[in-house]
């Protein structure tokens, strides 16, 4: 819901009618460099002070050594001489090293370059090193079984040492250290191999206009939008890559005629407030708040039907949430025609733990009902098939009815089938 207020109105012209998970493809790579420790001084301070463990001689001999103006040694020769690594003397313009400086000036020219070995993260969509936590990447088998949309890569060629620049390397390695060498600097890449692939898991916005047919895309990182993931997504043919569409728009089922006449759209308030009309009228992005409020706040009954039920919706959270209202003693029933794999296997094993849990699968189809406690929302929305690929975006408008008499009424319509 967050992402739905921030991100509505970003392309105007275009409505906001979905928001699907997606995965982008990551290579972790196990990458070979040659790089020396980050040296402790700036340059010029470095090359002062092994000039005089040289003796080249004294500032105004310095200066003309490295072609620099006299002012830009002198400050550095002051700076050292407060911090105890120079002396001035024994003769006029002379300079000398104490201990320390000497010290200092041999730890300098100890410093030779290293072969590092550390993993990286490889964005494939992007086709560049990118800075993500392991934590935050996960298998293909866990984006499938999640729902998510599996993005493109950018190629399908092997990384090689090219692809992975110095640069880039120290950009992350100077923005998080993560034990990997944050105190290193990388002169050269010298040979990468993949050593596992794997997906961050991020949102795709998805715009369209139903009457022209226009929709288009939009990725959504850590809370914002990535430029750069949208630009790779777009050269690779953005939304007919990924075989999205927009169908003409639902309008809301009507209603019996008592029901029709006191319904209020739009109605001011939140969804379910008590102060809110006993027949509201709700648009597209409040389906999902009534499925979450349902899940969240039911403490007596919740019913679910719909036609289809996908992964993408039946995902970790989902079933977290609906074993909380299990374990509040809610009585939860299912009614679905079809099911993918994976939801169906979770939901069995629900239903086999708590006795209160109902799976129903009628033979003709299901209607798109929700009713939880003494709301009854009516709407063509696919409650539990609402995301995943393949499936044309539309945009859909319902009613909340809070009458008791039309609420029970429904809820028993919607259960009478199956119950013997």
């Amino acid at each position: 819901m967050l992402l739905t207020k921030r991100f509505s109105g970003d392309r105007p012209g275009l409505d906001l009618l979905g928001i699907e998970k997606a995965a982008v493809p990551v290579t972790v790579v196990a990458t070979e460099v040659l790089a020396q420790e980050i040296k402790p001084l700036p340059l010029l301070d470095e090359f002062v002070l092994r000039l005089l463990k040289a003796d080249v001689g004294g500032a105004t001999d310095i200066a003309a050594f490295l072609g620099l103006d006299q002012e830009l040694v002198d400050a550095v020769v002051a700076d050292h001489f407060r911090e105890g690594a120079l002396v001035i003397g024994p003769g006029q313009g002379v300079l000398t090293l104490t201990a320390r400086g000497r010290k200092l000036a041999d730890e300098l020219e100890s410093i030779r370059p290293i072969q590092k070995n550390f993993k990286i993260a490889f964005d494939r969509l992007t086709w560049s090193v990118a800075d993500y936590e392991p934590r935050d990447l996960v298998t293909k088998s866990v984006a499938v079984a999640e729902g998510c949309v599996l993005l493109p890569a950018q190629r399908t060629t092997r990384i090689k040492a090219p692809d992975i620049t110095p640069a880039a390397v120290n950009s992350i390695l100077k923005r998080n250290d993560r034990g990997r060498g944050g105190s290193i600097d990388v002169l050269d890449v010298i040979d990468v191999a993949p050593s596992m692939h794997r997906y961050l898991v991020v949102n795709l916005l998805i715009y369209g206009d139903q009457d022209r047919g226009e929709v288009e895309t939009a990725i959504v990182v850590d809370g914002d939008h990535s430029d750069v993931h949208n630009t790779a997504l777009g050269t690779l043919g953005g939304t007919d890559k990924l075989g999205f569409t927009v169908a003409s728009a639902v309008p809301h089922t009507l209603l019996p005629a008592h029901l029709e006449a006191e319904r209020v759209c739009p109605a001011p308030g939140a969804l379910f407030d008590e102060n809110s009309p006993r027949v509201r009228g709700i648009q597209l992005v409040e389906h999902q708040v009534a499925l979450m409020a349902a899940l969240e706040t039911a403490t007596e009954r919740l019913l679910i039907s719909t036609d289809q039920a996908t992964s993408s919706v039946v995902d970790s959270n989902f079933l977290a949430k609906l074993e909380q209202r299990l374990r509040a003693r809610v009585r939860v029933d299912l009614v679905f025609s079809k099911c993918g794999r994976e939801a169906q296997a979770e939901l069995d094993r629900l239903a086999r733990r708590y006795r209160r849990f109902k799976l129903h699968r009628p033979e003709d189809g299901a209607t798109n009902t929700l009713v939880f406690d003494g709301n009854w929302i009516v709407s063509d929305f696919p409650w539990l098939s609402f995301r995943g690929a393949g499936l044309p975006f539309r945009d859909y408008q319902g009613t909340v009815v809070t009458v008791p008499d039309d609420t029970e009424r429904a809820y028993a319509e919607g259960l009478a089938p199956f119950e013997a």
